[in-house]
C-alpha cells in the first residue's frame, strides 16, 4: 500500500540516503501517513487534549512536546498551545523565552489576533508559544471576577481548522489552568512515578472534582500518564501497583513511560523521538505506544489501533 502511494503520486526520496533507508520530506512523509491511516473517515470525538500537574518536573511538558509533534507528523491538523511562563515546550520548538514575540496572553487579552500569535512548526502544525509575559495574565482573569471560559471564548473561533488542540499547563492552581481544564475535553495528568508524586495526585484529583462542582460543568475524561518509570528501582514499582490499585479506570493497562536520556536529548535538540532515536529507543517505543492509546481510547472510541 505504501509503495502503490509513493509511486501514484512519484514522491522522491532526499539526497544522501541509501536505497535501503530512503527518508522523505516531512511534507511528504505527513502525506504518506495520512493516505494509509485506517481512521482517517472517522469523526473524532475527543480533540482538546490538556497536560496537567500542580507539581512542577513531572515532565508534562516532554509528553505534551512529543505526543503532539508525533501525531502531527501522521498527517493531523495540530494545534500546540504554550500556557507555562516557563517556556519550556516553546524552546523545545527553537523558540527563545528572552525574544520578543506574541503570546497567549497577547490573544487572551484582545491585544493581537490569533493568526497574528500562532508559530508555524511545519505544515499543519501549529505553536502559541509562550514568555514571561504571561506572567500578568492572572491578573486579568482576577479583574474579570474568576472567569473561566475566557480562553474558550479565543480559542473556540479557531477550534474546527484543527484535528486536535494540545495545551501544556503550568505547574501551579490558577485561572489559566481552570480556563484550559474549562476548554479541554480530556485531562492527563502526567505523575511520576515517585511517592510524592503520588501524594500529589490524590490532592490534584480532589482539586478537580471540586472544581467541577463549582464551575457546574460536566467531569472531564481523566487520563493518568505515569512518567520517569524506572524497573530497577522499589519505589516505582511501588508506585505502578499503587496506580493500579487506586486508580485502575485511568491509566492504560501495563503500561508507563520509562525514564530515558533520549527525552532529554529531545528537548536540546529540539526534534521529536521520531525523528533521531533509534529504532530500539525505549523512549520512542513508549511514545509511540501512548500516541495509539491516546487515539484509540480518548481521540475515537473504538479500537482502529489494536496491535
Amino acid at each position: 500500500m505504501l509503495g502503490e502511494y509513493m509511486d501514484s503520486n512519484s514522491l522522491s526520496k532526499l539526497k544522501d540516503y541509501k536505497l535501503k533507508n530512503k527518508k522523505f520530506s516531512i511534507h511528504d512523509s505527513r502525506n504518506i501517513i495520512k493516505s494509509v491511516r485506517s481512521n482517517k473517515n472517522l469523526p473524532i470525538l475527543n480533540k482538546k487534549f490538556a497536560f496537567y500537574n500542580f507539581k512542577g518536573g513531572v515532565g508534562k511538558t516532554s509528553i505534551c512536546f512529543q505526543l503532539s509533534s508525533h501525531i502531527a507528523l501522521m498527517g493531523y491538523s495540530v494545534l500546540v498551545v504554550d500556557a507555562d511562563p516557563q517556556a519550556h515546550l516553546s524552546t523545545s520548538f527553537g523558540l527563545q523565552s528572552d525574544s520578543c514575540f506574541l503570546t497567549l496572553y497577547d490573544l487572551l487579552t484582545n491585544k493581537a489576533s490569533f493568526n497574528d500569535v500562532k508559530k508555524n512548526i511545519f505544515l499543519g502544525f501549529d505553536l502559541i508559544p509562550s514568555n514571561l509575559s504571561l506572567t500578568r495574565i492572572e491578573s486579568i482573569f482576577y479583574d474579570k471576577k474568576q472567569s473561566f471560559n475566557k480562553l474558550s471564548e479565543q480559542l473556540s473561533l479557531i477550534e474546527s481548522d484543527y484535528d486536535f488542540i494540545f495545551l501544556d499547563t503550568n505547574p501551579t492552581v490558577s485561572f489559566l489552568n481552570r480556563n484550559i481544564v474549562f476548554f479541554s475535553d480530556v485531562i492527563n495528568l502526567v505523575c511520576e512515578t515517585q511517592p510524592y508524586s503520588l501524594n500529589g495526585l490524590k490532592i490534584l484529583l480532589e482539586d478537580l472534582n471540586n472544581f467541577y462542582t463549582h464551575s457546574g460543568i460536566i467531569p472531564k475524561c481523566m487520563h493518568i500518564i505515569p512518567n520517569k518509570y524506572e524497573y530497577r528501582t522499589i519505589s516505582s514499582a511501588e508506585s505502578m501497583s499503587l496506580l493500579r490499585t487506586y486508580y485502575k479506570t485511568y491509566i492504560k493497562e501495563d503500561f508507563a513511560v520509562r525514564k530515558s536520556e533520549d527525552f532529554n536529548i529531545s528537548a536540546k535538540i529540539g526534534k521529536p523521538l521520531v525523528l533521531f532515536a533509534k529504532k530500539n529507543s525505549i523512549a520512542l517505543e513508549d511514545i509511540l505506544d501512548l500516541t495509539f492509546h491516546l487515539l484509540d481510547r480518548y481521540a475515537y472510541g473504538n479500537n482502529i489501533y489494536k496491535k
